[in-house]
């Protein structure tokens, strides 16, 4: 489980290294995820076929839908917050997922933790926030812009963490293979509508064709993240998942210094270990 787990922080961590990088080459942020969702189709078929998902229930088609209509509109709102303010890899309130993620797996699937697996949950938020907060000083945020983006980030992150819900009761009833297929294929028509409404997410200038290379291995990585992610939830509470799946910001502090330059600052690296001290507490006491 241990190992399952780093693979996906490393992904992550990984993935997002992909996505600034193709950001700075001018990239739109829609243009991103469309192409990685296209891209990415033909897995989801394979993913499909291998998952034998002709033989599931109602059930499962509904939850694995719901699941990648939701995930999908919650990017789309992402995309929407990223036109009123500088592009930024940390999103302000994505500490907050765990939270979300512990109030939706009781509201709808029963899941409990115990208290020290709680506590760990909100040690991993408070350092979360603390580091995305000075993140975003170091990019001289203004306050008007952060407000205009509040609303677009909740929806966003609250969309994306139901869709855990339906993606895990999609699991209880079909595979990790058809579910991961109908997942990716139904984000796909609504990154496009993301594309036509809002045509990007910031000031890129290059097509995503002019980087096809980059996104090709963005949207290879995003799959095998995706599927690490299900067997994840598969076995874990959701609370528990992305209290976990916050180390990757560990992960992408130390590559944005080493890769981009980014100014190495020990406050960071201590706010990392205040997550990195959560993820321990949930491990051996959840």
């Amino acid at each position: 489980m241990l190992t399952l787990l780093f693979a996906r922080v490393v992904l992550s961590a990984t993935t997002s290294v992909f996505q600034k990088r193709l950001t700075l080459d001018g990239v739109r942020s829609a243009h991103i995820w469309m192409a990685t969702y296209a891209l990415a189709a033909p897995l989801a078929l394979c993913a499909l076929l291998a998952g034998d998902v002709w033989r599931s229930g109602a059930g499962f088609w509904l939850n694995a839908i719901v699941a990648g209509v939701l995930d999908a509109f919650g990017n789309l709102a992402m995309v929407a917050a990223l036109r009123t303010t500088d592009l930024s890899i940390f999103a302000p309130l994505n500490g907050l997922r765990p939270v979300l993620a512990l109030f939706f797996g009781l509201a709808f699937l029963g899941e409990q933790v115990s208290f020290a697996g709680a506590a760990g949950i909100f040690i991993t938020v408070i350092g979360s926030i603390l580091l995305l907060g000075d993140d975003r000083k170091s990019q001289n945020s203004k306050a008007g812009a952060a407000w205009r983006t509040l609303g677009w980030r909740l929806l966003g992150l609250s969309l994306s963490t139901l869709a855990s819900v339906f993606l895990k009761r999609a699991l209880e009833s079909g595979s990790t293979e058809g579910t991961l297929g109908v997942w990716v294929l139904c984000g796909m028509p609504v990154a496009w509508i993301g594309l036509m409404r809002f045509g990007g997410g910031g000031e890129g200038k290059v097509s995503p064709w002019g980087a096809g290379r980059l996104l090709t291995f963005h949207a290879v990585l995003f799959f095998i993240m995706q599927a690490l992610t299900l067997e994840v939830f598969r076995r874990t509470p959701l609370a528990y998942s992305f209290a976990f799946f916050q180390l990757g910001m560990v992960l992408q502090v130390l590559l944005g210094c080493w890769l981009f330059g980014e100014s190495p600052v020990l406050k960071r690296l201590a706010y990392c270990g205040v997550i990195g001290a959560g993820a321990l507490l949930i491990t051996f006491r959840g």
